[in-house]
């Protein structure tokens, strides 16, 4: 799977499917390289995008199973907000 990162398309996708592998040999199977990608140019480098390959791969490699958890549970209380108009109360209550 290639991700778009602007010219350099491929860069990354070796780093990330590293981190990927060492996330599912620790049991997390679900987790995706476009889900490791949206943390980094999302999170990671949202105010300070590193100008050099070799920081941007350290960072990669750096990403703990923490971090990224720690951003996709804020990532769905942000953004995954419903209103109580479109929620079934019915079901919350069985």
């Amino acid at each position: 799977m290639k991700i778009d990162t602007g010219n350099n398309e491929d860069l990354y996708d070796v780093w990330l499917n590293h981190k990927l592998a060492e996330f599912r040999h620790q049991g997390y199977s679900e987790i995706t390289i476009e889900d490791l990608w949206d943390y980094c140019v999302n999170f990671l480098w949202k105010h300070n995008e590193p100008t050099r390959y070799y920081q941007k791969v350290n960072d990669i490699s750096s990403i703990s199973l923490n971090d990224y958890f720690n951003y996709a549970s804020l990532k769905a209380q942000v953004y995954n907000v419903s209103s109580l108009d479109e929620m079934e109360l019915d079901d919350l209550l069985k």
